[in-house]
């Protein structure tokens, strides 16, 4: 049975208060730690919030630094029928007339049935390609339903639908998903529906430039887009018409919206770290971060970089904080945007050894790489895939001649009356259809050499019709900064190891075998890479908020650990008071316990001091 206590019933003390109070004074220690935790707390979130917003910094400056994807130039184009666009930063325009549109082959049968299970085919249809290839259907009972979802159900690209004309009359019509002259096919089988007719010739769109009929050139696309005709500029066209202009001119507007944005990510930053590390004179407080150094020294690193970048329309204010001039930055970019790009990606000077006559251009870089000179080794260039195509003394027509890469391919029937002029025409129109990557040319001989567009065993391909390797494809090979080097095509890079050149990738295919020659296997010179301000940025960012290694994510899982450390001391305390509460409790107890014990003794005396007078009075008389 638990003992029950009235405070002070006995001494008259209000002894709860009393043990409250002694609990309270002792208490003091951890009230002190509370407010160290939550202190410790308001930093680490103050951190925590803080590295969010300078992820949001090395995103945009990322993208910003990645000056190969700016969109720097606006188009015009002097038709309606007729859009552009535009990549790269350079003015472009060409003047052309649009000959012809293309077209999808289509196909419609000859007659009209009854209705969609009215049988039209017998078991099977047969579809044959351009190139000649044949592809057997199923198709069911052979009503005109199982026709068209026979057709459909084989993806040979080709979509087959049956067409009601009237009522109760219903036409078979299959058209090709693609356009262009190489969609052209034909459908055998359809018996019962009379066969089927041509409803559209499947053509190339065709543009000519030039107004001289002696030196005015056709190009041909199998959709209605031509793009790669003109570097950087594209173009859908929409009708039939003469004199199209289409323009793409230098236009730093969009360029100029991303460096906005990205100042204002940084003045973000930089008033995040302005509140939590300010004093209030007023309330005698500071912010969670003051007094930290991390955070103070993050704010003078971001305005060191903006101050020694020279970047075109930004600059620092005198309240510490960054401002853009989007007048300042346009006039720039108009002028020079290769300047432009440097002050904000990165660039690279390269200093070429004894007998070294070629250049290695900047490609890219990444968070990781540093400023620096290093060095450069090419063991082996790159090198473009060719094949050669004798045509056995002639082409005839008929012949096909294949280009296969992976799953990419491409087919060119040689025509009634075709010269080797008209063979390179049709066969480098369907590979730019086909964004294939390989150039024919005359080899001179009679017959044709075929080259990939760019170096690299990726751009390996095969060429049928008697074709003979020339050249395989090759990924160039070499070093950088003394370290085993990753190439692809022309471009090395450093995608591992250690130091500052990690990261850093480029293009070498301003080397010959000669300069490779004269480096006899040794450095073919040293690279200077010098970050911009967006790159220089987007380094800062991931060095400070590495999941790992970052300075802020590390201060911030510091501050954690105190807080969880201080509250292993508070839930301590919380013990210790508790056993002091119940110590004091059981003191008190003991008191008024004994002073209850000591009352009842004092009037038991009492009482019996009364009766022995009572008694001693009665005797006397």
């Amino acid at each position: 049975m638990s003992q029950v206590t009235i405070s002070g019933a006995v001494s008259g003390l209000d002894t709860q208060s009393i043990i409250n109070q002694l609990v309270s004074v002792q208490g003091n220690q951890q009230t002190l730690l509370r407010t160290q935790q939550s202190s410790e707390q308001s930093a680490a979130d103050a951190l925590g919030k803080l590295s969010t917003a300078l992820s949001s910094v090395g995103t945009l400056a990322g993208a910003l630094a990645a000056t190969s994807t700016w969109t720097g130039a606006t188009t015009t184009s002097s038709s309606s029928a007729v859009t552009a666009t535009a990549t790269g930063t350079a003015t472009r325009s060409l003047t052309f007339d649009v000959t012809q549109l293309a077209a999808a082959h289509a196909l419609v049968s000859a007659t009209a049935v009854a209705s969609t299970s009215s049988i039209v085919a017998s078991g099977t249809v047969t579809l044959t390609a351009p190139d000649g290839s044949q592809t057997a259907i199923a198709v069911g009972t052979g009503s005109l339903a199982d026709v068209v979802a026979g057709i459909n159900a084989a993806n040979k690209g080709v979509a087959a639908t049956a067409v009601q004309t009237s009522p109760g009359q219903y036409r078979l019509q299959v058209a090709a998903t693609s356009t262009g002259a190489a969609s052209a096919f034909t459908l055998d089988g359809i018996d019962a529906a009379g066969g089927m007719n041509v409803l559209t010739e499947g053509q190339d769109a065709a543009i000519t430039i030039g107004s001289n009929p002696d030196t005015a050139y056709a190009v041909s696309s199998s959709s209605n887009t031509f793009s790669g005709l003109v570097p950087g500029l594209s173009f859908t066209v929409g009708k039939v018409e003469s004199g199209v202009t289409v323009r793409a001119s230098v236009d730093g507007t969009a360029v100029a919206g991303q460096v906005s944005k990205l100042v204002d990510a940084v003045n973000a930053v930089l008033a995040q770290i302005s509140t939590a590390t300010a004093y209030n004179t007023t309330t005698k407080s500071g912010g969670p971060l003051i007094g930290d150094s991390g955070a103070r020294s993050l704010q003078q690193q971001l305005l060191s970089l903006v101050s020694g970048a020279g970047a075109a329309g930004v600059s620092l204010t005198r309240d510490g904080t960054l401002a853009v001039d989007q007048s300042a930055f346009l006039s720039a970019f108009a002028a020079n945007p290769d300047k432009v790009k440097a002050a904000f990606g990165a660039t690279s000077t390269f200093s070429a050894g004894v007998g070294v006559g070629g250049t290695a251009g900047f490609s890219s870089a990444t968070r990781a790489t540093r400023p620096g000179t290093y060095d450069l080794q090419i063991t082996s260039r790159g090198a473009r895939e060719q094949w050669s195509l004798s045509g056995n003394g002639g082409f005839v027509a008929g012949q096909v001649i294949h280009l296969e890469r992976g799953t990419s391919s491409v087919d060119y029937t040689v025509q009634d009356g075709d010269g080797l002029d008209q063979i390179i025409a049709g066969l480098n129109a369907k590979a730019s259809a086909a964004n294939f990557g390989v150039t024919t040319r005359d080899d001179g001989a009679g017959g044709l050499l075929l080259t990939a567009d760019s170096s690299g065993s990726a751009q390996a391909f095969s060429a049928s019709l008697d074709g003979v390797q020339v050249a395989a494809g090759a990924d160039v090979q070499g070093t950088i900064d003394g370290q085993p080097a990753k190439g692809i095509g022309d471009i090395l890079s450093l995608t591992s190891g250690t130091g500052g050149a990690v990261g850093l990738s480029l293009d070498t295919s301003g080397f010959s075998d000669a300069d490779v020659a004269a480096a006899a296997g040794g450095s073919i010179g040293t690279v200077a890479y010098v970050p911009g301000l967006a790159q220089r940025l987007a380094t800062l960012a991931g060095d400070e908020t590495n999941s790992s290694t970052g300075v802020l994510t590390s201060a911030q899982q510091g501050r954690l650990t105190e807080v969880k450390n201080l509250q292993a001391q508070i839930d301590d305390w919380d013990t210790r008071l508790q056993a002091y509460r119940d110590q004091l409790t059981q003191q008190f107890t003991a008191m008024e316990t004994a002073l209850a014990s000591l009352k009842s003794q004092t009037s038991s005396l009492a009482g019996l001091s009364t009766s022995m007078l009572s008694n001693s009075g009665s005797s006397s008389g």
